[in-house]
């Protein structure tokens, strides 16, 4: 199946803010059918060009490329001969980048039960495929799991991209229960690569096997040739004394490893986190959540920044995450009567080491069904945005009323995972599928910051007034909206009616902001119809 036709003019839409002189400028492709059932990930290119991927479940991988004035410039389907493209339901994305002037994919597969890791490298203007390549095999997924204080041992690929260059690595981890023959120290290895795609480094010693002989992956960042590791350790309690799991970091190059202990993280559970590189101090932060009261009527999440010297790995401080900044926005603009609460999403550093983090007030519940899947939901809600200093003191907080209904479960770091171009297909009704246009994407940009989701807006009058809250559930009900730093509510694409409406699938988005250029796959329906666009937003 095509998704465009070339020849079609592009459209132009601007709107202006009634507070700021910059007007964001809006770009539209040609008109194409919405995407099907599959996944959709938006690249912007250093070369100025945007390749726009959409991996059907009939059709395989499509790419289709856009040249610097937004017009098609080539259309393929990926002739892939060791990844299976019709076995999508068996397989998930590990990673979508930009690697030396290239679209490389991180694929992996259940083949025969085994998963499997695939790179296909695809040219930075045809979107044809240049090389595919087996990276990895893990052992059969049919074992034991091991389980210490609800973090589980991974069993799985993971993969991660030095943001400031083209190096990047892999580390694979083999998970279940140990038999008496096997090696503990095996069981994590990181292998390293250059921009040229050759591997540069290997490493397969991790932690001394008797003390920690499992290990949970929290997160991964690569400096160059260097990689640091966040694992959470894990070993079976003899008795309620012993340390049952503990987060390490790890720096590794070649096959040198260094290691650090977190003590104060003994027997936390259900872990997780993110790890970066901040090049102007050479130090590691590291924003890490676990649960608390699990199972009780007190429970709820904790959530900590660990300061590291990127050379020795030994820790400068620890400290909670405040919200008090949120909590007094919420409270003076938005008529809160307690405290802002919500879960880290995903953290924004600079390279000299200030930081912005996301959060989303986050609740599980089930509802009734015949169908597993149907009965678990998540709401998403009300945005919180944190700035810290240097030092990791927070120096401003925001608030922003978000009501939105996702299908499943979604644990912290979601918006994090997102970023990566990470997904799973594990949803196979796709009338269910909306987590891709959930949650919302923070922007900063030359002219301030702006907030942007889809909201439910099928009550408003011609000027675009709220007359209800009620919260987003359906696509039809879903409209985009964007927030500036004041405030001030925008309509993108136009501004909603009865029976038209504009939202956006931000899981296939990308943006570029030493350009203060975003891109996203655009739905407009009109009644019952809907058709898409890609959207280049300049703000």
């Amino acid at each position: 199946m095509r998704y465009f036709w070339q020849g079609t003019s592009l459209l132009a839409l601007l709107f202006a803010s009634q507070l700021s002189a910059q007007v964001p400028q809006v770009q539209l492709s040609n008109t194409f059918p919405e995407p099907g059932d599959g996944f959709d990930k938006i690249l912007l290119l250093d070369n100025s060009y945007t390749a726009y991927l959409h991996f059907d479940k009939k059709a395989g991988i499509i790419v289709n490329m856009y040249d610097p004035q937004h017009q098609v410039a080539a259309t393929n389907t990926l002739p892939c001969k060791l990844f299976d493209a019709n076995a999508l339901n068996d397989s998930e994305i590990d990673g979508i980048y930009e690697i030396n002037g290239q679209v490389v994919l991180f694929l992996q597969q259940l083949v025969k039960m085994k998963p499997r890791l695939y790179r296909l490298i695809l040219d930075g203007k045809t979107g044809a495929l240049v090389k595919e390549d087996q990276l990895g095999e893990l052992p059969g997924i049919q074992h034991r799991d091991v389980v210490v204080q609800d973090n589980f041992a991974s069993h799985d690929f993971y993969v991660a991209k030095d943001p400031r260059s083209g190096y990047y690595a892999v580390a694979s981890f083999a998970g279940g229960e140990l038999d008496k023959k096997e090696t503990p120290g095996e069981r994590v290895q990181v292998f390293q690569y250059s921009p040229d795609h050759q591997q540069i480094g290997r490493s397969t010693s991790y932690l001394p096997s008797a003390d920690y002989p499992y290990h949970a992956y929290l997160d991964m960042a690569v400096d160059k040739d260097q990689v640091y590791l966040a694992t959470a350790a894990l070993r079976i309690r003899r008795n309620v004394k012993d340390t049952s799991a503990m987060i390490a970091v790890s720096k590794i190059h070649d096959t040198q490893v260094r290691y650090q202990l977190l003590p104060y993280t003994a027997n936390m559970q259900d872990m997780h986190a993110n790890i970066q590189y901040m090049p102007a101090s050479q130090k590691l932060v590291l924003l890490f959540t676990n649960a608390t009261g699990k199972g009780t009527k007190t429970s709820g999440i904790d959530m900590q920044l660990s300061y590291l010297d990127a050379g020795t790995l030994e820790e400068y401080r620890h400290q909670p995450v405040a919200l008090d900044k949120v909590s007094s926005y919420a409270q003076e603009k938005l008529k809160y009567a307690g405290a802002y609460t919500g879960v880290p999403q995903r953290m924004i550093t600079t390279d000299d080491g200030k930081a912005t983090i996301l959060f989303e007030n986050i609740a599980l519940f089930n509802s009734s069904g015949t169908n597993a899947w149907n009965n678990l939901h998540t709401n998403m809600n009300d945005i919180g945005i944190v700035s810290l200093d240097s030092s990791g003191l927070a120096v401003a907080g925001i608030a922003q009323i978000k009501m939105q209904i996702a299908n499943g479960l979604y644990d912290p770091m979601f918006l994090y995972r997102r970023s990566k171009g990470q997904w799973m297909f594990r949803n196979r009704i796709q009338a269910l599928n909306t987590t891709p246009y959930l949650s919302y994407e923070y922007l900063h940009t030359k002219h301030g910051n702006f907030v942007l989701f889809n909201d439910y807006l099928a009550y408003l009058d011609p000027g675009g007034v709220y007359t209800d809250k009620k919260p987003l559930r359906y696509l039809a009900e879903a409209n985009a909206v964007c927030y500036n730093a004041a405030g001030e509510r925008l309509f993108l694409f136009g501004t909603p009616e009865t029976y038209k409406g504009f939202y956006c699938m931000l899981g296939a988005s990308d943006y570029k902001e030493e350009k203060s250029q975003y891109v996203t796959l655009l739905i407009t329906r009109k009644g019952e119809n809907r058709m898409a666009n890609i959207a280049w937003v300049q703000f």
